[in-house]
């Protein structure tokens, strides 16, 4: 453990390696996913096909997984960076097992040649986990996996530095689960390659195809928007909404239990008062940077969410409005305490200096260990003076027990506002070492020698002071709040006082229809929205503990716990069908009832109607239509909708003559086609049948919903 610690503190130790430099190298070690598996590893967290994913087996997919996204993005991990793996991991293990139950049916696997030959390639995306691998061309180099599995393989039975296994072992453990990923890849490709040939396109499609895309009409439309009859020219039965969902019932199809939820989410913001103690915070510490502070101390003692580090940084890597306010400075001056409403934060600018910087440095490194500092400092001098008197570096390497190689490092894999001192002290070490000349650097008790052999790709970049605080709520406006809050819940304990009264106190309260254990989060999973964080344990008791009219108590919740929230169950819906009485169902099938009941008026309308203007003369709005294909929408202003089966009768019209009456869901239609226009493309066979084919493949999507489906996927995610 203490190597694994000295990994995550001392990142410029990877430097000897001789595979690849990537600071923020962050181990396996236990995190609060590990410790809860060993708690609860006789829990499930799901199941597909009946197999049961354990809790432990899949907080190990998650573990690296996480590992993996640190080494492509450097640094730590955010609370939403980590449910977006969490996501994905789930999502992935889902899919794998959907294809792979297909696979094991037509026999289909995955040979270790076929792996070999992947590795050969370079091309596949699971080798972004390994970005020490990669060449400068962003290809994975094989070579460099091999010369690792070769050090790897001599430095068994050696005396090495722990802290240097550590390292390849963690390297170990990271190829192991790349390789997996790998071979899962290479197994969804090759199925997905199988449905491509048996999805083949015929020429009479491909000239259809090409045809409908090429070939367009002109047209004169009559409309009766839906809008312009009233609902009392079209009334609607309970037996009419019934029809619709009857119809359209598979659309309302569950495959698990959800819940209608109303809930009420409170922000918890800064009051007056704490806005005015951090604002004179923030002069005292502008005041100290103005004054010339060392801007270390200064802003590590803040409470700023931006580390100062010194090393030179593009402003690129810094938050969009430290960034605006950067490229417009000039070196030495201050920008005095700002607000900014996008990230609630107020903020302190100073430009230190600015240089021109390399973004690729080609080096070595030589570590000096000895019994003490003294010892460090003689064994240092000695192997200088034998490399300035032309000794062989791959000697000196050799006696010291640790690679030769040479190694790139790029931009990409340390520059971070996030960078540690000794991170930092060592990039400013490369920057300022002239080119061939050995000099030192020492880092965390370890004397490193370093030889720079190349730069490449020069930029301007910073070194800024920036001082980034939240405004956040002090203790006294947090209690006021929540006292108020549970005055409410007190005295409102029933579902409806609680939706009655809600307002009277400046309380929203929202709406969530159909929230299933998938959604994870109170407020997620509609029209892509992520949801409120720390809303695990509201989510158990939606599902755990509540019963419908249930109101739960006071969650403390979101990122740092600056949200108040209480859910309240409305109705809870059992797998099978939402019934027609459910809020969101019985809208649409009434909206659907309603379009076919004024689609029958506007019908009545069009009766022995035979030209557009006799349409006009009954009410219809007349206009113009251009360049309408088949597979294109057509929108008459006048009612605002696209009607696919409007463009369909303009695209397969003929010219001059009057259409029959198109019913379409918001308005009825007489076309007639003025003009046909063909395109100047002309027809190529073979790229049409590629393109139809790539068509067909966009229809994979609803193939894997049917296969989930069958699968009876089982999601107890919330649990954990």
């Amino acid at each position: 453990m203490a190597a694994l610690q000295k990994i995550r503190s001392n990142t410029w130790i990877i430097a000897i390696m001789g595979v690849g430099l990537f600071l923020f190298l962050i181990t396996m070690v236990l995190d609060q996913n590990t410790i809860s598996a060993i708690t609860n590893s006789n829990r499930n967290v799901g199941e597909v096909y009946g197999e049961d994913l354990h809790q432990e087996e899949f907080f190990q997919m998650v573990n690296e997984a996480s590992e993996a996204q640190k080494l492509r993005t450097g640094g730590t991990l955010t609370d939403e960076q980590s449910e977006q793996v969490r996501e994905q991991v789930w999502n992935e293990y889902v899919t794998f097992r959907l294809i792979e139950h297909e696979c094991k049916k037509l026999g289909i696997t995955i040979t270790d040649a076929e792996v070999q030959e992947a590795l050969r390639e370079g091309s596949a995306q699971s080798f972004q986990n390994l970005p020490m691998f990669m060449n400068q061309q962003g290809r994975f180099d094989y070579t460099a996996l091999q010369n690792f599995f070769k050090q790897y393989k001599e430095m068994k039975g050696k005396q090495v530095d722990p802290s240097i296994t550590e390292q390849f072992e963690t390297i170990n453990r990271l190829w192991a689960y790349t390789e997996q990923q790998l071979r899962r890849e290479l197994l969804l490709t090759k199925y997905q390659t199988l449905l491509v040939a048996s999805l083949t396109a015929n020429p009479v499609s491909a000239q259809q195809e090409f045809n409908d895309r090429t070939q367009t009409a002109n047209a004169e439309v009559a409309a009766f928007p839906f809008a312009a009859i009233s609902d009392k020219e079209a009334p609607v039965s309970d037996t009419d909404v019934k029809a619709v969902y009857d119809e359209y019932k598979e659309l309302f199809r569950l495959d698990s239990e959800v819940r209608n939820l109303r809930y009420i989410d409170v922000p918890v913001q800064a009051s007056a008062a704490d806005k005015k103690a951090l604002s004179d915070e923030m002069n005292v510490i502008y005041d100290k940077l103005q004054s010339g502070n060392d801007p270390a101390a200064v802003i590590n003692a803040s409470k700023s969410s931006v580390r100062y580090s010194g090393a030179p940084l593009p402003t690129s890597v810094y938050p969009a409005d430290i960034q605006a306010q950067l490229d417009s400075m000039s070196v030495g001056s201050i920008k005095k305490p700002y607000l900014n409403l996008q990230d609630n934060t107020m903020n302190i600018v100073k430009l230190i200096s600015k240089a021109q910087q390399p973004d690729s440095i080609l080096y070595r490194a030589l570590p000096v260990q000895a019994a003490d500092a003294n010892a460090v400092a003689a064994r240092t001098d000695s192997i200088l003076k034998a490399l300035n008197a032309g000794a062989r570096y791959a000697d000196i390497a050799k006696k010291v027990g640790v690679p030769a190689d040479s190694m790139w490092i790029t931009a990409q894999q340390f520059e971070s506002t996030d960078l540690t001192l000794d991170n930092a002290k060592f990039i400013e070490a490369l920057y300022a070492s002239a080119k061939g000349a050995y000099t030192t650097v020492e880092l965390g008790g370890t004397k490193l020698i370093l030889q720079v052999l190349d730069r490449k790709s020069f930029r301007d970049k910073v070194v800024a002071a920036v001082v980034k605080v939240p405004v956040n709520f002090s203790k006294v406006t947090y209690d006021a709040a929540v006292s108020k809050f549970n005055r409410f819940l007190a005295a409102n304990r029933t579902l409806p006082e609680f939706l009655k009264n809600a307002a009277k106190e400046g309380y929203q309260v929202q709406e969530q229809a159909g929230f299933a254990t998938q959604n994870q989060r109170i407020g997620g999973g509609n029209y892509g929205t992520p949801g409120i964080a720390g809303t695990k344990d509201a989510v158990r008791w939606v599902f755990d503990t509540a019963s419908e009219g249930d109101i739960s108590p006071l969650y403390e919740v979101g990122e740092a716990n600056n949200h108040l929230l209480v859910v309240a169950v409305e109705k809870v819906i059992k797998k099978g069908y939402q019934p027609l009485d459910s809020k969101m169902v019985k809208e649409f099938c009434t909206a659907m009832a309603k379009s076919v009941k004024k689609g029958e008026a506007a019908a009545k309308k069009f009766a022995g109607v035979k030209t557009l203007d006799d349409a006009v003369k009954k009410g219809a709005v007349k206009d113009q239509l251009t360049n309408i294909g088949f597979g294109s929408y057509a929108v008459v202003p006048a009612v605002g909708f696209p009607e696919p089966l409007l463009a369909a009768a303009v695209a397969a019209g003929k010219v001059g003559q009057v259409s029959a009456p198109i019913i379409g869901r918001n308005g009825a239609y007489l076309v007639r086609v003025t003009a046909r226009n063909q395109g100047t493309e002309k027809f190529d066979a073979k790229q049409e049948t590629a393109m139809l084919q790539r068509r067909y493949m966009q229809h994979l999507n609803s193939l894997l919903g049917q296969l989930y489906e069958k699968a009876e996927v089982v999601d107890h995610r919330y649990k954990f």
